[in-house]
């Protein structure tokens, strides 16, 4: 090859021995970042930083070459085990990170040894120094600039879905209504004025509630009551106060109300309000008014169609299973378990971070909708921690407490077709597992979730 076509491709050829000046220039660069000890060749990684795990790897990386170059380290195979006690973060977390750098030919792995490659020294410092060094020197000025001027955050309000509850002193009954409720349900005036009393919006029941157990005159007078309150003012559901004064004013034993009346919640729903609101409600469900209407025929005709049974078994709080599992045994496991869905354990290791004793997510799924994101969130880790980690019930709360996902109203997501179908009905703060149809539908939304990052229900 002559000279002049040699001189034109020299700008492309990239020397991998630093010169003088450039090795000078990168450790100048490295200040910030990294320490060696003479003796031993450990690599210090500076604290001053919040350096998160793959800037971790990379400056021990880069701190591995510097070391050679001293005439340390010469012998040492770098591999991932070594990186991982090095920065002190567990071998199946730095996987992830680290297979990314490798595909994307910032570092080289040789036999299990990994290596930064010298050109991407200095680009890989340059990027610390601005995220890290530059910023830290400008946060200053930032939060100046902050404290001069504040924004007021406009509030905007949800349109309400459902009827408002009106104040009593607006209750008025719609006659033209009742009528057809009547005729409809196959009742009269007379025979409902002798269950249902109304005076000045206040719903007093007569007769029809009272039961032989505590709980079944709790259930029986918050059904009639409900259901008054849709007959006679067309609302949906009750507030809680106003509902506990009435039933106290009847003589309704009223210990453990509200937990009694959570375990027939296919008839009431007792439902919260906004976060950071006192206020709740009850609202009767479509079967809750059909079992209502029985009472009140029964009540009236002195028939026996009401049929709910009141005599339940205590149900006991299953503790959650503990998770544990050696290391070993817990790349065996996802090694075994990728094998035999025919998936790609680098990706899975990139989604979910696998540790000895919990799993998270590494990123979170794209959902706006708090509960499907938390019933979505729950049935990936839920397989995860069934299929690699032989935990069959686990604690929800602290699942999706570890991922950084919203634990908050856990107790609300039995209403939701999706969990009933999916899930046990063990609660979800206490311990909770995947049904067979459960496990079927999370091990598809698994699928999805490697190839896209998403996941439909």
């Amino acid at each position: 090859m002559n000279e002049i076509k040699l001189d034109i491709l020299k700008d492309l050829i990239i020397d991998e021995e630093p010169t003088d000046e450039d090795l000078k220039r990168l450790v100048e660069k490295s200040k910030n970042f990294l320490k060696i000890e003479n003796k031993t060749g450990k690599i210090i990684i500076s604290p001053d930083f919040p350096f998160i795990v793959s800037d971790k790897i990379i400056i021990f990386l880069i701190g591995i070459y510097f070391s050679k170059e001293y005439g340390l380290n010469k012998d040492v195979q770098i591999t991932s085990r070594l990186i991982s006690e090095n920065i002190n973060v567990a071998q199946t977390t730095i996987s992830g990170p680290l297979g990314d750098y490798v595909r994307n030919k910032i570092v080289s792995a040789d036999d299990n040894s990994y290596s930064i490659k010298y050109y991407e020294i200095e680009n890989q410092l340059d990027q610390l120094t601005n995220k890290y060094v530059l910023k830290k020197k400008s946060t200053p000025k930032v939060a100046a600039k902050l404290k001069i001027k504040k924004v007021r955050k406009k509030i905007v309000r949800k349109k309400e879905t459902h009827r408002r509850i009106k104040p009593k002193t607006e209750r008025e009954i719609d006659e033209d209504s009742l009528k057809n409720e009547f005729e409809k349900h196959d009742l009269t005036e007379d025979g409902l004025h002798s269950v249902f009393n109304v005076n000045d919006g206040n719903i007093i029941l007569l007769r029809g509630w009272k039961g032989t157990t505590a709980i079944e005159s709790q259930v029986k007078s918050t059904l009639l009551l409900l259901t008054a309150n849709n007959l006679f003012f067309g609302l949906d559901e009750m507030n809680s106060s106003e509902l506990r004064k009435s039933l106290i004013g009847l003589g309704v034993p009223m210990a453990n109300h509200s937990t009694n009346i959570k375990n027939f919640a296919t008839l009431i729903i007792h439902k919260r309000g906004p976060i950071g609101s006192t206020s709740t409600s009850y609202k009767i469900t479509h079967l809750g008014f059909q079992k209502s209407i029985d009472l009140i025929q029964d009540t009236i005709n002195n028939t026996s169609n009401f049929d709910i049974q009141f005599k339940h078994k205590i149900i006991r709080k299953e503790k959650s299973e503990t998770i544990s599992i050696d290391e070993e045994k817990l790349n065996q496991n996802i090694s075994d378990f990728v094998k035999e869905l025919e998936l790609k354990e680098e990706r899975l290791r990139t989604l979910f971070d696998f540790q000895t004793d919990n799993v998270r997510f590494c990123l979170r799924l794209k959902e706006g909708k708090r509960k499907i994101l938390q019933i979505k969130s729950l049935m990936l880790l839920g397989i995860i921690l069934k299929k690699i980690y032989d935990v069959n019930n686990f604690n929800g709360k602290t699942l999706l407490q570890n991922s950084r996902i919203s634990y908050d109203r856990l107790d609300l997501l039995d209403s939701n077709k999706n969990y009933q179908r999916y899930f046990s009905t063990n609660k979800p703060k206490s311990a909770m597992q995947l049904t067979y149809a459960g496990e079927n539908r999370a091990i598809e939304m698994l699928k999805e979730y490697l190839n896209k990052e998403d996941s439909k229900l």
